[in-house]
């Protein structure tokens, strides 16, 4: 199979697809981040170049797929709304340079990847006319919000998944997965040895505590000397019942803190509920603490959703931690010798962590193109 990866990061799909038995060839990859490229090499064995999509003028004959997921940020519920109207400049607008890569290519697949939130009242215009450009272009197309939670990786993470199919080759019975049952847990996913610098330290405790009476949280139930005796390493604990990771967000810049809880603590939250209890072994999503709108979110063993920084957390006893840069891969689907490539490079952790949070869970994907490529025989 003859793939291009638009907006490729860290080759996601192309992971996906070798991962199902397809034997690939990777023809091209557009990725303007140099660090994300020399990731995405490492993993393929590889040796492309970063390339700006917007001077990408390149045609190759006989391309079976075109894979993008194109900048979400201004869709994204956590970004401004800006938005991505076609000529408004925007990194979302970058979604109509796939469409003009597609009118000169002509692959006869495209999958699209994106954040929920394009769906909405606001944003369902670029959606449509992407929809209704690919119909132009001769191609059927096929969408549904899929979440990794639903696919065997315990992460809350909803995207909308695009698949279009050119009309000469299409039968009209392509289908988007069946859910599953999800097997693994949070903590399943964590390494059993992680470093000190992931920990919270006494100051990060103290301004916990400071942000939760902020947004009048009772305190009352918090046994503070413990809290902050363990959270110095006076006693280790142990990894709490958490169950699923809060999504891998590219653009938040929230401190997502999670803490084991005796007996309540009672959560100031956005809806109109008014206050949320969180309990043992749940995690706790302060977004935005200054915010009079978003106040803050109990995830009942669940995880709230993963960032591309190091600003996510999980429990360990009393102990409060960050995700670390390969529980963070393994939350995508990637394998520990998929992140031991791009670690080796080498690449920071700042860059791990980013291109995490801006990639594509891999177990989603493997599902869609099983059913996409299932009559395809000839590839497998």
């Amino acid at each position: 199979m003859r793939i291009i990866e638009l907006f490729a990061g860290i080759g996601a799909c192309s992971v996906a697809l070798k991962r199902i038995g397809i034997d690939l060839e990777i023809v091209d990859a557009v990725e303007i981040d140099k660090y994300a490229i020399a990731s995405f090499n490492a993993i393929h064995g590889t040796n492309f170049e970063t390339q700006d999509i917007t001077t990408y003028k390149k045609t190759f004959e006989n391309i079976d797929l075109i894979t993008h997921g194109s900048p979400c940020q201004d869709f994204s519920v956590a970004g401004k709304q800006a938005g991505g109207d076609i000529g408004s400049g925007t990194r979302s607008s970058l979604m109509y340079e796939t469409i003009r890569i597609v009118g000169q290519i002509r692959p006869k697949y495209v999958l699209w990847e994106n954040v929920k939130n394009i769906l909405s009242k606001k944003h369902k215009h670029n959606f449509d006319s992407y929809i209704e450009t690919m119909n132009v272009l001769g191609y059927n197309s096929y969408y549904q919000v899929l979440n990794a939670k639903d696919y065997g990786i315990p992460q809350n993470r909803e995207r909308v998944y695009t698949v279009s199919i050119r009309k000469d080759i299409d039968k009209g019975g392509f289908k988007f997965p069946e859910k599953e049952e999800l097997k693994l847990r949070l903590k399943d996913m964590l390494e059993d040895e992680v470093d000190e610098k992931y920990y919270l330290s006494k100051t990060g405790v103290e301004y916990f505590k400071e942000q939760a009476k902020k947004r009048n949280d009772n305190l009352e139930q918090y046994d503070t000397e413990k809290l902050i005796k363990v959270a110095h390493g006076y006693n280790q604990g142990s990894v709490s019942e958490l169950s699923i990771c809060p999504t891998l967000d590219m653009n938040f810049s929230q401190f997502w803190r999670g803490t084991i809880l005796e007996p309540k603590i009672l959560i100031k939250n956005a809806t109109k509920k008014g206050y949320d209890q969180a309990k043992d072994g749940d995690s706790i999503n302060l977004s935005y603490p200054e915010s009079t709108t978003r106040r803050g979110r109990v995830g009942h063993q669940v995880s709230q959703t993963l960032q591309c920084n190091d600003s996510m957390g999980v429990t360990d006893g009393f102990r409060i931690r960050k995700l670390t840069p390969e529980e963070c891969w393994r939350l995508m689907g990637f394998s520990d010798e998929d992140f031991e490539k791009a670690q080796n490079v080498p690449t920071s952790n700042t860059q791990l962590y980013k291109q995490a949070g801006n990639s594509i869970v891999v177990n989603v994907l493997e599902k869609i193109f099983e059913n996409l490529f299932e009559g395809e025989r000839k590839w497998i």
